[in-house]
């Protein structure tokens, strides 16, 4: 039996879509009561928020996919903080309780040498939180994910196809590797049955590393328009929440804790993840060829 958390959510519900196809029993965890016309999906009310829902929606289970990350209002990043931590504890707690066997987690990569943003030093502390938990696990660390319904993909999509004239900030010359949801889907679904990925960690990511200018100028260039770049000195983080919140099709509060994150270089440290599971990520190129 697996526990998929976030079901709704860009991941999750790629996740699910994937799973489904190996007709195993999942259950989805849902704050509201809901219904499935699949056989092999139920869907389960409780909240990580909440203990004792989740001491009883994970009797039973054998593995549990942990795709939940809070980010809350831009002025109350302690508080999202705060919540990480607590709902991660509370997952741990009750997965100790029932025996669940492995934590599957999707977190953001980082750069042990850099000071961290708000958003990704919670990620960061709740991956120690599983890591540290006595419980197996298996953790993928993405940065850019290219997809549809991506908040990160949305934001640069917004931001290529609104401006004719775009700004560059101090996040300039931020180093990062994306990678296409479909290769981030095949990781997690697939590492259920790769036994040599229990107890470890890896970096995901397509073969190509970029700056932020050079993924927007070539996603530009993919989808045809001709950009200016203008640079303009300063982070300005958040005033391009305020005015990207109202245009991207993401939540105001995410597209800013996104933007504060440009700073920290997101860059893969090797691993062996092409043995184990026989594939290379698309790049960067051919995953914006699958969307436009």
């Amino acid at each position: 039996m697996i526990l998929l958390t976030g079901s709704t959510g860009f991941i999750g519900g790629n996740v699910l879509r994937s799973l489904s196809e190996r007709k195993v029993p999942i259950r989805c965890l849902s704050r509201n009561p809901q219904s499935s016309a699949n056989p092999d999906i139920f869907y389960v009310t409780g909240d990580v928020l909440d203990y004792d829902s989740l001491v009883r929606v994970t009797a039973g289970v054998d593995i549990v996919y942990y795709l939940i990350h809070m980010m809350g209002k831009q002025k109350e990043q302690q508080k999202f903080n705060i919540l990480d931590r607590l709902a991660a504890n509370n997952m741990i707690r009750a997965c100790r309780v029932n025996k669940v066997r492995r934590i599957i987690h999707l977190t953001g990569m980082s750069d042990p040498d850099e000071i961290l943003s708000h958003h990704l030093a919670s990620r960061k502390e709740v991956e120690e939180i599983i890591r540290k938990s006595g419980i197996d696990y298996t953790i993928f660390r993405a940065s850019v994910i290219i997809g549809r319904g991506g908040g990160a993909f949305e934001v640069l999509d917004t931001v290529v196809r609104k401006f004719p004239v775009i700004p560059i900030l101090d996040w300039e010359n931020t180093r990062v590797q994306p990678i296409y949801i479909d290769d981030v889907i095949h990781y997690l679904v697939g590492c259920l049955d790769k036994i040599e990925t229990i107890n470890q960690s890896y970096d995901i990511g397509c073969p190509d590393i970029m700056t932020y200018r050079e993924l927007m100028e070539q996603y530009a260039k993919a989808v045809g328009l001709k950009r200016l770049f203008v640079r303009v000195h300063g982070s300005w983080h958040w005033i391009s929440g305020r005015v990207l919140g109202q245009l991207a099709p993401v939540d105001p509060n995410v597209v800013y804790w996104l933007i504060e994150s440009l700073r920290n270089n997101m860059v893969c440290e090797p691993n062996d993840l092409k043995k184990i599971f026989g594939f290379e990520p698309i790049s960067f190129e051919e995953s914006i060829r699958k969307l436009v």
